[in-house]
């Protein structure tokens, strides 16, 4: 398999890392420090497969939208920790919804200056929308390598949707001895998602990369530098001198302004620039380009200059721009400024943006429903046309909800009975109550049920006031159970674990196993039992079924003996 090398240091990463980029400065740092062995025909490929399913409209734990933050890496690919090979960029589920097809070539291999220009003007406009097919992308980046070596880079924040199995697929490459690797860098993953992700890395023979914290990025960015650095070679060229192009960008009224888009000389490619940093782009005149980026991911009425960039140091392009219409939320529960949540906006059925509820989002001008959910009892939806000079703020009245904590706990000992609990109203269930933590109800009496097949309960007549935050401990009335095995000779045995059934009408015969030899609470009802220990391959044990009957504040020992066959 091919090696990895590092040819350079990592410029931007502890920048980024302040600014709270958790999850794409490792997939930057990766990409940086890949170096390919030089012994191939070809130039070796570096591939970047990037998620623009629907699911990168999710954050990350620092409240960054995970295509947002996609966007802003590329952005800050720099062509130089590229030489010697070439790159090419391939984007997946961002044009149409449900379609296991949609996966798109975006940039064939190209030399790096121009793949990464293009790279990042594209994912400027990336919309997620679609499906994840992981797979689909894999074989279709294994036919764009042709015979030449490499990396891919597979950017995810979620699993394998299309009904096929990108682990099996990367480790049958890997059984034939395809002289591609396969990196995988997750976004802000659950559990579920990171073990799938995992089995793809491992089945390449590469360590999967995650991104839920700022210390995890450390360790990683930490980890990656130490396994793939080499001390630098003694007689290594000098840099060339460093050159580079500056945008300041103010509105109408002198104040700060952030814009993206292009520089350009002659008929040359288009090479981005933003003014959050600055961009190694063509000596002598160049074509600039910008506006500020809407939420829509459109530059709104961008300007044009010409500028003559010099060879070295830095050019500094100072330029007015119109600024878009804007708008903020608010979100009011009882007249009093609250929380909020992230905001959609949506034209027609289609969302085309979102933002935070604290954020002061451009927008393109036209008519939109801006709709967002702090809670199942407040699906809000607020309708606003912005114009060209709008900056609007709009208002979500919630009604109003309190946490309520619930814990039941045993009479007699007060254990408390951990499952999960419900508030029902008029024979329809409302909430699902965690025992720690609660849920936010609206005020009013409910049937609070403790939805467990061996200790069923219902509290009737809970009532929760308009009170921020409310605790009830509400005592259960229940028998205590001890079970106890006994050999053939009536003698004790070593206590063991059963199988608790109850019942009871529309149980279905559902049970638990449950322990041996300690005092389980139980709610009054019949009950039945039946013995686990193991015996002559039996999965049962010789042990006749036990029926008994639970009394509310009465004590037993139900005993299970053996039957000596």
């Amino acid at each position: 398999m091919i090696q990895l090398e590092v040819n350079r240091t990592f410029p931007v990463w502890a920048v980024l890392l302040r600014a709270g980029w958790i999850g794409v400065v490792l997939i930057s740092s990766l990409l940086a420090g890949v170096v390919v062995a030089d012994d191939a025909t070809q130039a070796p490929g570096v591939y970047v497969i990037l998620d623009g399913s629907g699911s990168m409209w999710g954050q990350l734990p620092d409240g960054t939208h995970k295509i947002s933050a996609a966007r802003e890496v590329v952005e800050r690919f720099d062509a130089a920790d590229y030489r010697g090979r070439e790159l090419a960029f391939r984007v997946y589920g961002h044009r149409r919804k449900g379609d296991c097809a949609d996966s798109e070539l975006v940039v064939p291999f190209a030399e790096p200056r121009e793949a990464v220009s293009t790279m990042a003007a594209f994912a400027e406009q990336v919309n997620p929308r679609g499906k994840t097919p992981i797979s689909r992308s894999l074989r279709a980046a294994l036919e764009d390598f042709g015979d030449r070596p490499g990396e891919i880079i597979l950017i995810s924040d979620g699993i394998e949707t299309c009904d096929e199995d990108p682990c099996a697929l990367v480790r049958a490459w890997r059984e034939r001895n395809v002289d591609i690797r396969v990196h995988v860098v997750g976004l802000g993953l659950g559990e579920k998602e990171r073990e799938a992700m995992t089995c793809i890395a491992e089945a390449a023979g590469t360590e999967y990369r995650d991104a839920q914290s700022a210390d995890e990025l450390a360790a990683g960015l930490e980890n990656i530098q130490t396994a793939t650095a080499k001390p630098a070679e003694p007689d290594a060229p000098p840099e060339p001198a460093w050159y580079g192009l500056k945008i300041v960008a103010i509105n109408e009224a002198g104040e700060p302004m952030r814009v993206f888009g292009t520089a350009r000389q002659g008929d040359g490619v288009p090479h981005a620039v933003s003014s959050r940093s600055k961009f190694q782009v063509a000596v002598g005149e160049n074509e600039v380009t910008v506006g500020v980026r809407t939420r829509n991911g459109n530059l709104y009425k961008p300007v044009t200059h010409t500028v003559d960039v010099a060879a070295r140091g830095e050019t500094v392009l100072e330029v007015v721009v119109p600024e878009p219409p804007s708008v903020r939320a608010r979100f009011v529960e009882t007249g009093q400024e609250v929380d909020g949540a992230f905001v959609d906006g949506y034209q027609g059925d289609e969302k085309v943006l979102g933002f935070r509820s604290f954020d002061r989002a451009y927008v393109d001008p036209g008519t939109y429903e801006f709709r967002s959910a702090p809670n199942d009892d407040n699906e809000l939806a607020v309708t606003e046309t912005l114009a060209d000079g709008d900056h609007k703020e709009i208002v979500f009245e919630l009604v109003q909800t309190v946490r309520a904590v619930i814990k039941m706990v045993a009479s007699g000992s007060g254990q408390l009975l951990r499952h999960t609990y419900e508030l029902w109203q008029d024979g329809e269930k409302k909430y699902d109550v965690h025992p720690f933590n609660g849920a936010q109800v609206l005020p009013g009496t409910y049937e609070a049920r403790l939805s467990d097949e061996m200790t069923p309960y219902t509290h009737a007549g809970l009532v929760i006031t308009t009170q921020a935050r409310q605790e009830f401990e509400l005592e259960v009335p229940v028998g205590y159970i001890t079970f106890r095995y006994q050999k053939a000779d009536g003698s004790a045995d070593s206590d063991d674990r059963v199988f608790l059934t109850r019942v009871a009408a529309g149980s279905g015969g559902k049970g638990k196993y449950t322990r041996g030899g300690e005092a389980i609470p139980l709610t009054p009802g019949e009950y039945y039992v039946d013995g686990w220990k193991n015996k002559g391959g039996s999965r049962q044990g010789n042990y006749d079924r036990v029926t008994f009957v639970v009394e509310a504040g009465v004590d037993r020992e139900v005993v299970l003996r053996h039957q000596g066959k």
